[in-house]
């Protein structure tokens, strides 16, 4: 069945974008005003506007590709070929350089429309319903959107609403930007719906989510472990069961919409599009005929994937061998390509959904959070890092199985979170979160080491934990200085 959401009127919204953003190319873009009006007369027309934002976050700069594909080649258990070929030592290519300034470029677009819709949503003829629902779901995308300049670029220049006309600003740093998106998230699991009004838009649930991912970057674990319970004692997510590897169908399929463990995705259908599958494959794979190969991994040469069992139905799913001639053979005889989003409909464009809240994140947080408040692992803490790895199985999540991780072997908290990387890497593989994951842990260089991907943590250099500045910014920002305010290693 077609997938019904919010996607339906985003190919109609591209006029409006146009009437709104002008003339102004994509590497041109920068923090400024918008140089139209923005039309918000009611609630419709509100809706239809905050769509603007939807739009940028669609398209491939953003998780369209660029922020789907690009985290992974700084992956410990992925290597980037063509552009995407970065490295520990010196950070992106030139040509992901480009890519990364369009994204930043794609972000701050959403961020401004988000201002300008805050400004003019006040006088517009609404109930005070949807004025505090609207301004809800506007507050939070321009705090999602900032949540990745954060993650990937650290301190970042800061606009909303009341200082978007004054076009230079330094950088924010890092802990004030999470301490802001706390706030901001706060504030709209406050006024967001339980239940979302079409799939897409977010609900109070995806907003705590974004309120605990800050938390924890700002190690505010008890904080954290308060924001997730919310949505794990809402009883409204739920694992999805497996019998077999392909049930995973029913979670990364090109046709699924609104399963009982999405809480905040991406979404595409085949009008709307995006080209991420495009990138993780080659020929031959069993999909379609070809691909571009951005990334890959390797069964033999990297020890995170060598060391996977291979009756856990993730790998069973996610990853494809390539046995026979094609273009990842050409590069290593022992490589696999990702198979986790298919869409055999569709070319060199899929209607899978970008997954970046699931349940399992949720669980997965949790654990980690919990383990941190008390300084060691509990036993609840391994309960929820045992029910995803049920899942992998084809076993009932939330009942104790022999396949448990046992708390005596995990009781010291470095050794948990070992543990628990390991399993978060095999449940989120090829879904952009583990080199954000590494970064955040401090684990980046260490890992790669473990996987075999470089040979010392002295081989990592500055530039693999942030994306340049873009030149565009310095030649806009005159509070910024290209020499000084550039991030290391570029």
């Amino acid at each position: 069945m077609r997938k019904l959401n919010i996607l339906r009127s985003l190919a109609g919204f591209a006029l409006c974008v146009i009437s709104v953003s002008g003339c102004e190319g994509l590497l041109d873009e920068h923090p400024k005003k918008i140089d139209a009006t923005t039309a918000v007369y009611d609630a419709e027309s509100a809706e239809a506007v905050i769509n603007s934002i939807y739009y940028q976050l669609h398209r491939q700069p953003a998780f369209g590709r660029y922020l789907s594909v690009l985290p992974e080649a700084l992956a410990d258990y992925a290597y980037g070929r063509g552009n995407y070929n970065t490295s520990y030592e010196t950070g992106l290519t030139s040509g992901a350089i480009t890519f990364s300034e369009d994204s930043w470029a794609v972000l701050y677009r959403a961020i401004r429309f988000a201002n300008e819709i805050l400004v003019e949503m006040p006088n517009a003829t609404m109930s005070a319903s949807d004025l505090s629902r609207l301004t809800a779901e506007t507050r939070f995308l321009r705090a999602f959107s900032y949540s990745y300049l954060v993650k990937y670029y650290g301190a970042v220049p800061f606009f909303n609403e009341d200082n978007m006309d004054d076009f230079n600003k330094v950088r924010t740093s890092e802990d004030e930007m999470w301490e802001w998106i706390v706030d901001e998230a706060a504030y709209a699991a406050e006024n967001l719906p339980a239940v979302a009004s079409e799939a897409g838009r977010p609900t109070k649930y995806a907003a705590s989510m974004l309120k605990a991912e800050a938390e924890m970057y700002l190690e505010r674990w008890a904080d954290a472990a308060t924001s997730l319970e919310t949505i794990i004692s809402s009883r409204k997510y739920s694992l999805i069961e497996l019998s077999t590897s392909d049930d995973f169908e029913k979670l990364y399929g090109s046709t699924v919409n609104n399963t009982s463990e999405e809480i905040f995705y991406i979404k595409y259908n085949q009008d709307v599009t995006a080209t991420f599958e495009w990138m993780f494959l080659c020929k031959p794979n069993p999909v379609y005929p070809t691909g571009a190969l951005g990334i890959y991994t390797d069964y033999v040469k990297n020890n995170f994937i060598s060391s996977w069992d291979t009756n856990d139905f993730r790998y069973q799913w996610s990853l494809y061998k390539q046995t026979e001639n094609g273009t990842l053979n050409g590069i290593t005889k022992t490589g696999m390509i990702c198979l986790k989003y298919r869409d055999y409909n569709n070319g060199t464009s899929a209607a899978n959904d970008w997954p970046v809240y699931r349940y399992a994140d949720v669980l997965l947080y949790y654990a980690e959070a919990l383990c941190h408040r008390d300084g060691k692992p509990s036993a609840e803490a391994m309960e929820y890092l045992n029910m995803t790895r049920r899942r992998a199985y084809g076993l009932d999540p939330t009942q104790s199985q022999g396949i448990d991780y046992n708390i005596s072997e995990y009781s010291t908290e470095d050794a948990f979170m070992e543990l628990l990387l390991k399993e978060r890497g095999y449940e989120t593989i090829f879904e952009g979160k583990r080199y954000c994951d590494l970064k955040r842990c401090g684990k980046l260089a260490s890992a790669a080491v473990a996987a075999g991907k470089i040979a010392s943590e002295g081989a990592v250099g500055v530039a693999a934990y942030w994306w340049p500045i873009p030149t565009s910014e310095f030649n806009y920002n005159t509070s910024l200085d290209p020499e000084k305010d550039q991030n290391p290693g570029y």
